[in-house]
């Protein structure tokens, strides 16, 4: 599962310097995989993952889409999203969940 397409740029609300933005992934993702490997919460009724990692606020939704806030360009923003989807995907690996 990867960033397929950058949907919007917006400027960030917390900081005017940074940029969010809205992506599509290639695939569904796993919502409750994501919540558990994240650390992050997860709402079943909003098809929803939230999830903070460092300064940055990521969303997960269940139609692909996927929000990012506070980085500086849109290949920063791709490359954060497939890392910590790696990340999550390896450590369901590691275990067993997969």
């Amino acid at each position: 599962m990867r960033v397929a397409s950058i949907e919007k740029v917006l400027p960030c609300i917390a900081d005017p310097w940074k940029l969010r933005i809205i992506a599509h992934l290639d695939e569904t993702p796993d919502l409750p995989l994501l919540s558990r490997h994240l650390e992050g919460r997860y709402s079943e009724n909003l098809g929803v993952v939230i999830a903070r990692i460092g300064t940055r606020e990521i969303n997960f939704f269940q139609n692909g889409n996927v929000t990012i806030r506070m980085v500086d360009s849109e290949e920063e923003a791709t490359d954060f999203v497939n890392r910590v989807l790696a990340m999550a995907y390896h450590k369901a690996m590691i275990s067993g969940d997969l």
